[in-house]
């Protein structure tokens, strides 16, 4: 999380960056999801900065109203499959090895090219 946190806050807070980011992040519940208050910042300083929050197992005190499920699920559900051609879009994962591997593949069912996924395990 902290080397994707450092990304975008070099490409907008930096650079001012132009570029539109969309920015998907898989917690199991609210009290586990990292630097949700920097992320939603940034999306209402940058208007093409965009961060989505899915929770795979919500607790009753989150009182969850958003996106729920495995992060990778949610993303094709509710990005990937509506967008026209994911083969234009760059990829970058930050996360377990057992989700980086579902996303690739997913990535991978759509003819996303390699050379155009960036990832970093932990």
């Amino acid at each position: 999380m902290a080397p994707l946190r450092s990304h975008l806050a070099h490409l907008f807070e930096t650079e001012r960056t132009g570029r539109r980011v969309s920015f998907w992040h898989g917690a199991r519940s609210l009290q586990e999801s990292f630097y949700r208050d920097y992320f939603e910042s940034l999306a209402r300083r940058y208007p093409k900065f965009t961060f989505h929050l899915a929770l795979s197992d919500p607790q009753p005190e989150d009182n969850w109203q958003s996106h729920t499920g495995l992060i990778h699920e949610v993303l094709l559900e509710n990005y990937l499959a509506k967008q026209p051609d994911p083969t234009s879009i760059e990829y970058y994962l930050c996360g377990p090895p057992v989700m980086i591997q579902a996303a690739l593949n997913i990535l991978g069912s759509l003819n996303v090219d390699m050379g155009q996924i960036a990832f970093d395990e932990f």
